[in-house]
């Protein structure tokens, strides 16, 4: 296990995203990870108890993470020498007895360590308030849910993600149609003209993101994207000082198709899209390849919530970087009926106002 301590007083070290460095809570000094001298970095010979866990389940309690299975390992915490229960996957986690954080280093090699990571921007009370900011926002939700949802955990977590780079070339034929009408003597005539457009198409997809974790639900991480690649840096575990981290568990290979299915989908729409002026345009066929691939395994932040309402569980997730947020809201069976008459109500009110106005009543 690995700590980092402040040069200046040796109190330990912790990374704090507003300020976007690690700060010495004793002396107020910030440092950036990089400019560290390897000498400051204190490194315990401590090695991980690898025998099975036999404990009554009640022991369980104390595990720092969500797992019940028997595969875990048992850390000593440094600071106040009591063992740490954590899942064999976790390379980050925080003493469940002291609180203070710890970095598992001696897990993070091989094939397993980041190649980059961006660093948590947005804390956890920023997080926590755009959590709140959204609920109030949630117009068709339960005003209880509001008032009383309990916020279960919140984790700082580093998702592992492949963000994968190509070079795509694509034959697509794209169906069109326009239609006319026109008036022949009485009849009323439609005309429907038909097109096929075969187009040749190709692209560069810089880093496209796929989460390389099976337990996280990817629409959810879709849907705090994009994440600023400009913020990417080397990764050092520093930064992961206080926060979780999941190794993964579904290598490159295997988000591959995922990525691969969202640069087709860009590609099929940019040919339609100019294809022509047409009425109607539909993608008839797709055949695609590509070249240059590489994959690179990065960490990047993501804030986790659980909340309980009404012995339901719900997930949010906020963008650690952006501060975006993403998450299922429960519906109000009221509220939705409610809307749904409104805009009834609404549409026959502009039906009327039309026929008066058409045919004097």
């Amino acid at each position: 296990m690995k700590k980092y301590n402040c040069p200046n007083c040796a109190a330990e070290l912790f990374w704090n995203a507003e300020l976007g460095s690690l700060h010495c809570e004793y002396c107020e000094r910030d440092f950036i990870p990089e400019d560290l001298d390897k000498s400051f970095s204190v490194e315990s010979t401590d090695e991980p108890k690898e025998e099975k866990i036999t404990r009554e389940v009640d022991s369980y309690d104390k595990a720092t993470d969500d797992s019940t299975s028997a595969d875990l390992v048992v850390y000593s915490c440094t600071n106040c020498g009591a063992d740490v229960i954590t899942a064999r996957s976790t390379v980050a986690t925080t003493c469940a007895f002291c609180g203070r954080a710890i970095s598992l280093s001696d897990k993070l090699v091989g094939n397993f360590k980041p190649e980059r990571i961006i660093p948590f921007l947005q804390d956890e009370e920023k997080a926590i308030q755009i959590y709140k900011n959204y609920c109030k926002k949630a117009v068709l939700s339960p005003k209880q849910f509001k008032k009383n949802n309990e916020i279960k955990k919140v984790k700082g977590l580093y998702v592992p993600f492949w963000l994968h780079s190509f070079d795509e070339e694509a034959d697509v034929l794209i169906g069109a149609e326009n239609v006319f009408s026109h008036k022949r003597g009485d009849d009323k005539v439609i005309e429907h003209h038909r097109y096929q457009i075969p187009m040749h198409v190709s692209g560069k997809f810089t880093s496209i993101p796929t989460d390389g974790l099976s337990n996280l639900d990817n629409n959810l991480m879709s849907a705090i994207e994009p994440f600023d690649y400009s913020k990417l840096t080397d990764f050092n575990p520093a930064y992961m000082a206080g926060f979780y981290a999941e190794e993964y568990d579904e290598d490159a290979e295997t988000t591959r198709n995922g990525a691969l299915s969202r640069a087709d989908e860009a590609m099929k729409n940019n040919a339609t899209q100019n294809a022509g002026l047409y009425e109607v345009k539909v993608c008839e066929s797709f055949t695609s390849s590509y070249s240059n691939e590489t994959s690179a395994y990065a960490m990047l932040p993501v804030w986790m919530f659980n909340v309980e309402y009404k012995n339901k569980n719900y997930q949010f997730a906020v963008n650690g970087e952006t501060g975006k947020i993403a998450g299922k809201l429960p519906t109000s069976v009221g509220k939705l009926i409610g809307a749904a008459l409104g805009s009834g109500i609404l549409t026959q009110a502009i039906c009327l106002v039309i026929r008066l106005l058409t045919y004097g009543g």
